[in-house]
C-alpha cells in the first residue's frame, strides 16, 4: 500500500467519526505495522566503474633518414696517406602519447642496443640499416607498447690519394671501401678519376700510349675474395673517365666487405680519385 494512499485513507476515517464503530481496538496499529514491514528498502546502485584502454602511439620525424660519410686521404707527399673523416648522423626525433593523460613511465628501445626515457626524444644511428623501434608506456595500472621500423640509407663520398706504385714502375692501383651493412638492398655510384696534365696529357698521347683504366667491385668474406667483376677495363684518351656501378647483394653476402678497386697500367700523373656511392637499405 502506498503511503499517500494510506494517509488519506486513515484521514478519512479519523474525520468521518466511524473508525471506533467500524475498527476493532488496535487495527489501525496493525495497519500501520502492516505497512512498515511491507515498505520496500531503497537501495542506491553505485554506477559501475569501466577503465579505458592505455594506447600508446609512436610519432616521428620521419621513418627513414640518411647517414653521411665523407673521407679524404691527405698524402704531405711521404706516400704516408693520412684519412680526414667527417661523419653526419641523421636525428630522428621521436614523441609518445598516450591514450589515458600522462603515463607515469615512457620507455623506449631504439633497436640497436640503446635505450631513452621520457615523452619526447631524439636519437641517431652510427650504422645504416633497418631497426624497430618500441615505445612502451605505464600508467600504474595497465601497460602498452607500440612500434615503429626505422630506414637508415647511406651516402658516400670519397677523395683518394694518388694512385700508389704497386708492381712495375708505372702500374698504380688505390682501393675505397664501400662501408656496407647487413641487408643492404642495392648499391649504386659512380667513380671518377683525373690526369692532372702537367705531363704525359692523355689527349695528346699516341694511340699505343693511351691512359688505361681498370675498376673492379671486390667482396670479401673476411680477408678471403669472394667474387670480382670488373667494371671498367679500357684505354681512353681524354684526360677524365667517369665510371658508374651498380650492384644488389643478396641476402648470402650478409656480412662480407665491399670495395672499389681503381687499377692502371701507365700512369704517374693522375689527381685523386673521386668516388660518389649511395647505399638503399631493405
Amino acid at each position: 500500500m502506498k503511503k499517500t494512499t494510506l494517509l488519506i485513507f486513515l484521514v478519512l476515517i479519523i474525520a468521518s467519526g466511524a473508525g471506533a464503530y467500524i475498527f476493532g481496538e488496535g487495527f489501525l496499529d496493525d495497519i500501520i505495522e502492516d505497512y512498515q514491514e511491507e515498505d520496500p528498502q531503497i537501495i542506491e546502485e553505485k554506477p559501475e566503474v569501466i577503465l579505458e584502454d592505455l594506447i600508446a602511439t609512436i610519432f616521428v620525424n620521419t621513418d627513414f633518414g640518411i647517414n653521411e660519410y665523407d673521407m679524404e686521404e691527405v698524402d704531405s707527399g711521404d706516400n704516408n696517406e693520412e684519412e680526414v673523416v667527417e661523419e653526419t648522423f641523421y636525428v630522428f626525433q621521436f614523441n609518445a602519447y598516450s591514450s589515458i593523460g600522462n603515463a607515469s613511465a615512457y620507455m623506449w628501445d631504439f633497436g640497436d642496443g640503446n635505450q631513452g626515457e621520457g615523452i619526447e626524444i631524439s636519437h641517431e644511428y652510427q650504422k645504416p640499416g633497418k631497426y624497430i623501434v618500441t615505445l612502451s608506456i605505464d600508467n600504474g595500472q595497465m601497460k602498452s607498447e607500440d612500434q615503429v621500423e626505422i630506414t637508415v640509407n647511406f651516402d658516400g663520398h670519397v677523395i683518394s690519394d694518388n694512385m700508389e706504385c704497386t708492381c712495375a714502375p708505372t702500374a698504380k692501383e688505390t682501393t675505397v671501401d664501400l662501408k656496407i651493412e647487413n641487408n643492404a638492398q642495392e648499391i649504386s655510384g659512380e667513380t671518377t678519376v683525373t690526369h692532372d696534365g702537367s705531363t704525359e696529357d692523355c689527349t695528346q698521347r699516341l694511340s699505343i700510349q693511351q691512359c688505361h683504366l681498370r675498376v673492379i667491385l671486390e667482396i670479401y668474406d673476411g680477408s678471403s675474395l669472394v667474387s670480382q667483376d670488373v667494371l671498367f677495363d679500357e684505354t681512353f684518351n681524354t684526360n677524365s673517365v667517369t665510371v658508374n656501378f651498380s650492384y644488389s647483394p643478396n641476402a648470402d653476402e650478409n656480412g662480407y666487405n665491399f670495395q672499389l678497386r681503381l687499377e692502371t697500367d701507365q700512369i704517374r700523373d693522375w689527381h685523386k680519385p673521386e668516388t660518389f656511392w649511395f647505399v638503399k637499405y631493405q
